[in-house]
């Protein structure tokens, strides 16, 4: 069925929910959700900040169908990764996003920079601190000079979160409160110096994304393993944060290695699916981060002999998709402890009452279809970057007896 290759996955959670009676129902609705993200000048002088901007630009097209826009710093060149020289209105037009010299209009707006809220409609301004973000409805700050990479790219993924959750719910707290989130973090980061990545789902790829805008040595490490059977498909750019149209149908691990490579990071490039039930491995790399929904491979884990292993997952369906939860091994538990009995999911028969699935299994007359897509799970790039970018920062130390982290976006 060719909606499972083109499916937006942020979309799934309109269908999900009952909301539409058809996918175009979906799209249709997505194609109202508007957004402007306004940067004042000097944005470059913080990374933080730069990296909260790129992220922005990054991540918002692919849930605001009704269009992005950029006002502001248009002139600015930027520092960071493939960016670097480049204005700041060209790198935004690259992704999509309107460069806006006279703005107009009403829009909901997330700024970066000093600011005011103005209007009456979403107004949400994002600062990045020494230790973490804050998102303000009523007015922000010039960002903190030694600001955190990863905070930066969590505060964007918040902040996007709650435009989200704002145009989609109308939750009636989102953007109408401020948020004051820290990392996670010791104050001593060293960068491992080979990392083995298994997954480049949106997960995988939003911390390999977080990691080159930190810059080789400050958190993307110079020799880094790719692991990943799948290929990018159109549904891949809802979520995936270093993929383009043009890599479609590549293998995802081949996508990915070219953008590393063209920072000099050395990739070595594994088209394996990871299988822990054979043997124990004991990789070369030092660290080892599991970006892969499967519970079996999950549970296998105590197998995977790496120095340090960090396992990172999103909540599933339209109750859980803001959910981030990481797991550090070893710790305190071992991973056959953590999921223990059946994965649940596999379990389930997906749900094909709602209206939209209805209407697709008419249309199409295809039971199995229809069950593959009503079986994939709501996913977001603004949650992924958020939960990249808390991996990201975790991989660049040890955690101190702390061994599992929790959050969810929609409650920060």
């Amino acid at each position: 069925m060719e909606l499972l290759e083109t499916l937006n996955r942020t979309m799934k959670l309109a269908m999900d929910e009952g909301r539409v009676s058809s996918y175009e129902e979906a799209q249709a609705l997505f194609r109202s959700f508007r957004l402007r993200i306004s940067v004042s000048a000097g944005f470059t002088a913080a990374p933080a900040a730069e990296a909260a901007v790129l992220t922005l630009l990054n991540a918002a097209p692919r849930t605001f169908l009704g269009g992005v826009e950029l006002v502001g710093a248009l002139q600015e060149r930027c520092t960071r990764a493939w960016f670097a020289g480049e204005p700041l209105g060209r790198v935004a037009e690259t992704f999509g996003v309107t460069v806006a010299q006279d703005p107009s209009g009403d829009i909901p707006t997330i700024h970066v920079g000093a600011g005011v809220a103005t209007g009456h409609q979403f107004w949400l301004g994002l600062q990045l601190t020494p230790t973490g973000f804050v998102l303000s409805p009523d007015e922000s700050t010039p960002s903190s000079l030694d600001g955190a990479i990863d905070a930066g790219v969590a505060g964007a993924g918040a902040a996007l979160s709650e435009a989200f959750l704002s145009a989609y719910r109308h939750a009636p707290l989102a953007g109408q409160r401020a948020i004051r989130w820290r990392l996670p973090v010791a104050d001593h980061a060293s960068t491992p110096e080979s990392v083995w990545l298994i997954g480049l789902g949106h997960l995988g790829q939003a911390f390999l994304w977080t990691a080159a805008l930190a810059e080789i040595g400050a958190r993307l490490p110079r020799f880094v393993r790719l692991t990943d059977d799948d290929d990018v498909s159109s549904s891949s750019l809802s979520t995936c944060l270093l993929v383009k149209a043009t890599d479609v149908g590549r293998k995802k691990v081949d996508a990915v290695a070219d953008a590393l490579e063209a920072l000099g990071v050395e990739v070595q490039r594994d088209y394996a699916r990871l299988n822990l039930d054979v043997a124990v491995v004991r990789p070369a790399q030092s660290l080892a981060v599991i970006a892969v929904d499967n519970i079996a491979l999950r549970r296998s884990l105590d197998r995977l002999r790496a120095d340090r292993v960090l396992e990172a997952g999103i909540g599933e369906g339209a109750s859980a998709f803001t959910r981030v939860q990481v797991h550090a091994f070893p710790g305190s538990r071992q991973a056959r402890d953590i999921w223990i009995g059946d994965d649940p999911a596999a379990a389930q028969t997906p749900d094909l009452s709602k209206p939209a699935y209805q209407a697709l299994l008419a249309r199409s007359g295809d039971q199995c279809g229809t069950t593959l897509v009503a079986g994939r799970a709501v996913a977001t790039p603004f949650v992924g970057a958020f939960a990249g970018a808390l991996l990201t920062a975790l991989s660049a130390q040890s955690h101190g007896g702390v061994d599992a982290w929790n959050y969810d976006l929609a409650n920060l």
